[in-house]
């Protein structure tokens, strides 16, 4: 039987959630393999009343969970896909995680069809130390996760980090990892020369000859406030010396309320490191510019490296990334696509020693495409074995 797949999710603005440029993309590349796919967003912020356009369909959170039941049943059963796939985040139906709503209309999607679930986020609250507030709202959460799983039963449940997996695992829930990929399109050439100029534009000089003495590293995105800038350079400063290079340090893309921050730990040894805020380019001049790093800088912490678009982006260019924030799940398995599994290191002791001798970026390689191979693959293999 030929798959057919509506993926639903909250918002489908695109540019406006993480979730929803990963629905319209995956699915844009499943349509690009053969594949029949649609895409409905049930509780866009961003949409009035209604948006129906070729193979997509767009709700209103502000209309009625019954209308928007009533509109969206109708437009699936119309266009009658044999495979639901949820992009889930509790926090896209409802603005403090509790989906109650969500939870009576969806189930009424999957009946006589299959059903994967992508975990983005599951709840929040299982880690030591969180606020009484997060484990009360974390145990709620937890319920209407183990109810929606209840009333729907999944063939397929994805997870995309190692918190997730964890944190399912332990509530007997089987998961299987599926990747993520950034939304930066990888070009075809790199030029060292309008990167260079990209620089100067930011005010960091660098001619091409003396290139080869910088380690230039970058943040992609927006930056945690718990990211210590001490702690987390000072292998990297300390291998530079050693090596005789100097370090600058960027910050590509979006910062949002991380602006703050930003002029914070770029008072930091201002003698050993240059700062240059780069901010947000189209797609090209990114690609180009991710491209040109030499090493790349996250505040994400390790059990959540695989959920991180940015992460991703970056390691599709080949960048090697430097965690430094260990996060709240214990002994946490590195959880990232194997073909990017090397390019992850953490900021501990033995990384001054990892620079020192050598470090090699990975071989830029289009994260999307084998995304979407896997996820339909286990379609696939799931239909021949029922």
């Amino acid at each position: 039987m030929k798959i057919k797949v509506c993926f639903v999710t909250g918002s489908l603005s695109a540019g406006k959630t993480g979730v929803g440029d990963y629905s319209l993309l995956l699915a844009d590349a499943c349509r690009g393999k053969g594949i029949d796919c649609s895409t409905v967003g049930l509780h866009d912020p961003d949409v009035d009343d209604r948006i129906q356009e070729s193979g997509s369909l767009r709700l209103s959170s502000k209309l009625p969970w019954r209308q928007r039941l009533h509109e969206a049943r109708e437009w699936i059963e119309r266009w009658d896909p044999n495979w639901i796939s949820l992009q889930f985040v509790p926090y896209a139906f409802h603005r403090r995680g509790l989906f109650r709503d969500f939870l009576r209309v969806f189930p009424q999607f999957t009946v006589d069809r299959r059903l994967q679930i992508m975990f983005h986020e599951i709840w929040i609250g299982e880690f030591p130390g969180a606020p009484w507030t997060q484990k009360v709202c974390g145990a709620l959460q937890k319920r209407l996760v183990r109810k929606l799983l209840k009333r729907t039963r999944p063939e397929v449940i994805n997870h995309s980090c190692a918190g997730s997996e964890v944190r399912l695992g332990k509530a007997g829930i089987k998961s299987t990892h599926l990747p993520i990929f950034g939304n930066i399109p990888l070009v075809q050439t790199r030029s060292k020369t309008r990167f260079l100029e990209l620089l100067k534009k930011a005010g960091l000089k660098i001619s091409s000859e003396d290139r080869e003495n910088w380690w230039i590293l970058g943040f992609f995105g927006s930056i945690h406030q718990d990211w210590e800038v001490e702690t987390s350079l000072a292998p990297i400063l300390a291998a530079a010396k050693q090596l005789k290079k100097k370090v600058a340090v960027l910050s590509l893309g979006r910062l949002g309320k991380a602006v703050l921050k930003w002029k914070e730990i770029t008072q930091f040894r201002e003698t050993e490191v240059s700062w240059a805020e780069i901010g947000e380019l189209e797609a090209e001049s990114m690609s180009n510019a991710l491209l040109n790093l030499n090493y790349g800088l996250t505040s994400t912490p390790w059990d959540l490296v695989g959920k991180s678009g940015a992460i991703a982006a970056m390691v599709e260019h080949g960048i090697p990334v430097f965690v430094s924030v260990a996060g709240g799940t214990q002994n946490a398995p590195l959880v990232i696509g194997d073909a990017y599994r090397r390019l992850i290191h953490r900021v501990n002791d033995d990384l001054r020693e990892t620079l020192v001798a050598g470090l090699a970026k990975g071989t830029p390689r289009e994260g999307l495409d084998m995304v979407s191979d896997r996820f339909m693959q286990q379609l696939e293999e799931r239909g021949r074995a029922a």
